[in-house]
């Protein structure tokens, strides 16, 4: 070895060309991944000392904006950022050789990623050099998939594992510690990789760490944006993208060590912040709708062990596939139900394996019995009366319409063991009267009623941009509140049984009138034209209020049709799977018929 040259000098050129070596492959990779865009060069020089060659792709057919950087830079006085945690190397001259990358896809659900991995030394005349290596990447997904995140934590241990058995463990922990914003008490992404004053043992051995964390990035990241990179999106979905891109911001400008060592270090501004993305907003205390795919996100903002939890969460499906999936119908009394017999005819015409009864659960006892029915296989239940507020109550997330609604008809169980909560009966409402041609646009509605069954279905008939819905009760007040309830969706107004004037082309009786032979008191001249009289009770004969409705000249629906919709939706929540109904009406239709003799 030359007089005055140090181990880490004499290597210094074998990091340099390594690492220049990586900008050039992952730029490669990154350009053929994207398939329509290039990376353009620049090289650059800092007046202090070395310089660097930055690689920017814009406007890409994946990548929105994407960069990688490679710099040598060096001087006489390590900058603050880097002697803050080290105060024993102030003072000292230094190099500093690393290459930077980060990708901003456009489509919200391709991950945002960064990596770098870095060698330094610092000097003081007299003294031994001090060298180290640091690196690693992370993930910053807006809608996360488990099996991406399982992907990229695995690439990430393979990656560690010929260095020791709790290298993954020691880096992870570090990544998850360092990308976290304090201010907002939360991790940046899902983690990845984070070490950083890498000098133990030989140098060759630090070395080799460095160079399996940069040659595992293509591996870990590319077979997630080829998976993603065709998925559907739109506004919602975009403008979630640049609120989140927010929070990217935010830490690189606030706590990254990387970005404050650029910029205290003179280096190349421009270069410097290629990491930002090319868009990103802030909305004044935002807070995604519960139960939504955005609030979905947080439960991976925090530090969990991906792996482990895969591993269970494998053991446990294992189990669960030597079992047949049960579902069933809650409720008290529910031996009436036509639940098990609708699901047996949908589990046969789309070949699911599984198992549907009706459960009779303690009028106080629900939350306990949907445990208890958990334990012995159930994945998803449908809830009648009188238990949907339970239902309501013990889920962990619900899905718009059921908060709209106030209560749960379908119970989902999710992979990680939490219960999410929808209701389908006003889907099921809307999908029955199209299947009639029984056209909602536009129209005058009357629903006669203020119940639950009413509050779940005002939503989906909205959003059907009637002209107007009138909801009457026999407590006005009721009513009232209902339609102040849901006036943020459109026009709809509330009253008494003495405020209902006009005709309608579209009138559903809401109530369990029907069952007791009672008749709302309507108006005789409640019907237009070509009106439809719709009621959510059904029987074997005309319900009483289809009895009086018909003679006035409406057109009769009774709310079989409904059931069967609405359970179809159900199904298809809990298999992925939409039946067809028209079949099924037809059989109950008849079994019904047959009851009656």
């Amino acid at each position: 070895m030359p007089p005055g040259v140090t181990v880490a000098h004499e290597h210094l050129d074998d990091v340099k060309r390594y690492l220049l070596d990586l900008q050039d492959r992952l730029c490669t990779g990154l350009a053929k991944a994207d398939g329509a865009a290039q990376f353009q060069e620049d090289s650059w020089e800092r007046a202090e000392g070395g310089g660097g060659r930055s690689r920017v792709m814009t406007h890409g057919g994946v990548f929105e904006k994407g960069g990688v950087n490679f710099s040598h830079v060096y001087g006489t006085q390590l900058p603050p950022s880097a002697t803050a945690a080290r105060p024993e190397l102030a003072g000292r001259s230094f190099h500093a050789v690393g290459v930077s990358w980060v990708l901003h896809p456009e489509n919200p659900h391709v991950p945002t990623s960064h990596g770098n991995v870095r060698f330094f030394i610092a000097e003081k005349a007299g003294e031994p050099p001090v060298w180290w290596f640091g690196g690693g990447f992370d993930l910053t997904p807006f809608y996360p998939v488990m099996e991406d995140v399982v992907h990229w934590h695995r690439v990430a241990k393979a990656a560690c594992d010929p260095f020791g058995d709790d290298v993954y463990a020691r880096y992870k922990a570090w990544c998850d510690e360092y990308f976290y914003l304090k201010h907002r008490d939360e991790t940046r992404g899902v983690g990845g990789l984070f070490f950083d004053d890498l000098n133990e043992g030989e140098f060759a051995d630090c070395f080799a760490v460095q160079r399996a964390v940069g040659d595992s990035f293509l591996a870990a990241y590319l077979p997630i944006v080829e998976r993603r990179k065709n998925d559907a999106w739109g506004e919602r979905e975009r403008d979630f993208q640049l609120y989140r891109r927010g929070r990217y911001v935010e830490f690189n400008l606030v706590w990254d060590r990387g970005t404050l060592f650029g910029l205290q270090s003179g280096g190349r501004t421009e270069s410097i912040l290629m990491s930002m993305p090319p868009m990103a907003r802030w909305e004044y205390a935002f807070e995604p709708e519960s139960g939504s795919p955005e609030a979905r996100l947080q439960d991976f903002l925090h530090p969990r062990d991906w792996l482990g939890e895969f591993a269970e969460d494998a053991s446990r499906k294992k189990r669960r596939a030597l079992m047949t999936d049960r579902y069933c119908v809650f409720g008290n009394p529910v031996k009436h139900s036509k639940s098990p017999q609708i699901h047996a005819e949908f589990a046969h015409q789309t070949q699911q394996t599984l198992e549907y009864t009706a459960e009779e659960a303690p009028v106080d006892g629900f939350a306990g019995a949907w445990r208890a029915f958990i334990d012995a296989g159930g994945r998803g239940a449908n809830v009648t009366v009188p238990f949907k507020g339970d239902a309501f109550a013990l889920c962990d997330t619900l899905s718009h319409r059921a908060r709209r609604a106030g209560a749960v008809n379908t119970l989902i169980l999710g992979g990680n063991g939490r219960t999410y909560g929808d209701t389908t009966d006003g889907i099921g409402l809307v999908r029955d009267l199209a299947y009639h041609r029984v056209a909602l646009a536009d129209k005058r509605i009357l629903v006669v009623g203020a119940g639950g069954a009413v509050r779940g279905i005002l939503e989906p008939l909205l959003a059907e941009e009637p002209s107007e819905i009138v909801v009457v009760n026999r407590t006005a007040a009721k009513a009232e509140q209902l339609a102040s309830d849901f006036a943020d969706l459109g026009p709809i107004h509330g009253g008494g049984f003495d405020t209902v004037n006009g005709t309608f082309d579209v009138v559903i009786n809401g109530t369990s009138a029907s069952l007791s032979g009672d008749l709302p008191p309507l108006p005789d001249t409640l019907f237009n034209t070509n009106a439809w009289a719709y009621d959510m009770m059904y029987g074997a004969e005309p319900t009483v209020f289809l009895q009086w409705a018909g003679p006035h000249g409406a057109k009769l629906l009774d709310g079989l049709g409904m059931l069967v919709e609405q359970a179809a939706e159900s199904f298809f929540l809990w298999r992925n799977v939409r039946p067809e109904t028209a079949s099924v009406r037809e059989m109950l239709r008849q079994s019904l018929e047959f009851d009656a003799f």
